[in-house]
C-alpha cells in the first residue's frame, strides 16, 4: 500500500458538492423555477453535500432533469448543457465524500482516475450534442435513418466480436 503523506485535507469535498449543487438550483432559477422547487432543489443540494452517502445527489438530479425538460421545449438549450458538468460534479463529488470517511486525506493522485473518467464522460457526451446539432430538426431523411440502422447494427455486431475474444 502507498503511504500517501501529508496528502489533502478532504474536507474540501463537501463544499464542491455544496457549489454544484448551488449551480444546479441556480440554473433551476434561470429557467423560471417555481419557488416551491427551487426550495426543494436547494434543501437536496444541502443533504447531498452534508450526508453524500444519502439519496440526495440522485434526487436533486432527477429534480433537475425533470424541471428542465418540464420548462423547456429545445434539447440543446443552454441550461440543458450547463446542467451536464454540474451534474457530474455532484455525483463525482458525492460519491467520493460518501467512501472516505471524516477527517480523510487524499492524494491528488487518486483524483486521476475519476477525473479522466468524468472528462470521458463529458466529452462523450459533448460530442453527441455536437451531432445532435448538426441533425435535422424536421422528418429525418430516409438514407439518414438507414444509416443509423446500420450504425447500431454495426455496434452490436462489435460487441459481439469483443466479448467472444475474452
Amino acid at each position: 500500500m502507498t503511504d500517501v503523506g501529508a496528502g489533502i485535507s478532504a474536507r474540501w469535498l463537501p463544499v464542491a458538492v455544496a457549489l454544484a449543487g448551488a449551480g444546479v438550483v441556480a440554473d433551476l432559477w434561470w429557467q423560471g423555477a417555481a419557488v416551491g422547487l427551487l426550495v426543494v432543489a436547494g434543501a437536496l443540494a444541502a443533504a447531498a453535500a452534508l450526508v453524500p452517502a444519502s439519496p440526495a445527489p440522485l434526487l436533486l438530479l432527477l429534480v433537475a432533469a425533470a424541471v428542465t425538460t418540464a420548462l423547456g421545449d429545445d434539447p440543446l438549450r443552454p441550461a440543458v448543457l450547463v446542467l451536464v458538468p454540474l451534474g457530474h460534479a455532484v455525483h463525482l463529488g458525492a460519491a467520493l465524500g460518501a467512501l472516505l470517511p471524516r477527517g480523510a486525506r487524499l492524494h491528488p493522485a487518486a483524483l486521476g482516475p475519476p477525473l479522466r473518467r468524468a472528462a470521458a464522460v463529458q466529452a462523450g457526451v459533448f460530442a453527441a450534442v455536437g451531432v445532435l446539432a448538426l441533425l435535422p430538426a424536421g422528418r429525418t431523411p430516409p438514407v439518414l435513418e438507414v444509416a443509423a440502422l446500420l450504425s447500431v447494427a454495426g455496434v452490436a455486431v462489435l460487441v459481439l466480436v469483443l466479448d467472444r475474444s475474452r
